[in-house]
């Protein structure tokens, strides 16, 4: 109902009568209107944008500690978490795709840069071996490690459940086992773990993908 102020001369209302009448203030002026009941928000295209979000926040929870670090480094100082990274890279990215192959896995901070080359392979087990080339190094930093990860693809509009399966090799050449145990087609990403001034930072992925028998 209603809610009146100076009920006995009826100055001022606010609220809904009867499911038929509006009654609220604009700019210090009384006004009153038709009551007007939204449409259904849930289109098409905001269906998928929720199940989207919905796939990367599964997939997030599922993600262990050093596949999640690029977004981390990302966050760092910045007003946003490295989750809430993750998603925003990834909603624009997936929007319209029906497969993973936008699927951002690292993102760039700092002066790092990616491998010079990667190489996929299914080696058999149910395994994947990801080979990483290094770059060239840029003046003043270190590489301290690189990184693989891979994630099974799918329809991110389906709001379907991913683990990312992430490993790290220090030692050239650097090749890196990911035991994936599940037969499919895999997305495949690689990057550098890089260091200058004793901060560490990572450098955008090279990607691919790889059937697993």
């Amino acid at each position: 109902m209603a809610r009146l102020t100076g009920a006995l001369f009826s100055l001022a209302a606010s609220g809904t009568i009867a499911d038929t009448l509006t009654f609220a203030k604009w700019k210090g002026i009384q006004y009153v209107r038709t009551r007007v009941i939204p449409a259904n928000p849930r289109s098409a295209a905001q269906t998928a944008i929720r199940n989207i979000f919905s796939t990367l926040n599964e997939m997030w929870k599922r993600m262990p500690t050093g596949a999640r670090r690029p977004f981390e480094y990302s966050a760092r100082g910045r007003p946003f978490t490295d989750r809430n990274k993750h998603i925003g890279e990834n909603v624009q990215a997936l929007d319209g795709e029906g497969d993973l192959d936008e699927l951002v896995m690292s993102v760039s901070t700092g002066p790092a840069v990616p491998p010079a080359t990667i190489a996929s392979a299914d080696a058999g087990g149910q395994t994947i071996d990801v080979t990483l080339t290094p770059p060239t190094i840029p003046t003043g930093c270190s590489l301290e490690w690189m990184e693989a990860a891979a994630v099974l693809d799918g329809d991110p509009e389906d709001l379907i459940v991913r683990e990312t399966f992430w490993d790290q090799d220090d030692v050239a050449p650097y090749v890196i086992n990911l035991d994936v145990g599940v037969a499919g087609i895999y997305q495949v990403a690689g990057w550098c773990h890089m260091a200058i001034g004793g901060i560490y930072h990572t450098s955008e992925a090279l990607r691919e993908q790889v059937v697993v028998a």
